[in-house]
């Protein structure tokens, strides 16, 4: 009777829902492209200053809306970020068809990709709303690196 007692407090004591380890805070923000909204960009938060796998399951993320608008997500959908420092990666790809799979070609032909992007934010304690990421058009994709990734 011990051994049954004992296994199940060990099965209800790991239903509970516990705390993420680190807090997070709202983030939202919007992408425009050409001065339009872009829907369908995914949105990666990148830490730069802020924690980091295994602390986090996975990089802060969001995908844009009709509007242009996202949402970050860490734990849980919409929830937020860690506080600190990003580079944030930025990732359209071709909308699919009916039926077809997400074509997986970048339109924004890697402008605003690891390697390239300048984009960063800083996540403070309390709700986030980060200003417009405004985007110009782009025809081509960016020259090779010289330097630091994303610092240049």
């Amino acid at each position: 009777m011990r051994v049954l007692t004992g296994t199940m407090l060990v099965v209800v004591a790991g239903c509970s829902a516990a705390e993420p380890p680190v807090t997070v805070h709202p983030v939202r923000g919007q992408v425009l492209y050409d001065g339009k909204p872009a829907q369908g960009v995914k949105v990666y938060f990148i830490p730069t200053s802020a924690p980091v796998v295994p602390q986090i399951p996975m990089n802060p993320h969001g995908v844009t809306g009709p509007d242009g608008s996202f949402e970050l997500s860490t734990f849980g959908t919409n929830d937020g970020a860690a506080e600190g420092g990003y580079q944030v990666v930025l990732d359209w790809p071709e909308p699919a068809g009916e039926g077809e799979e997400e074509d997986m070609t970048d339109r924004l032909l890697g402008w605003y990709g690891p390697v390239h992007s300048k984009l960063t934010v800083t996540v403070t304690a309390g709700a986030n709303v980060v200003p417009p990421f405004k985007l110009a058009a782009v025809s081509r994709p960016p020259g090779e690196v010289q330097g630091v990734p994303g610092k240049n």
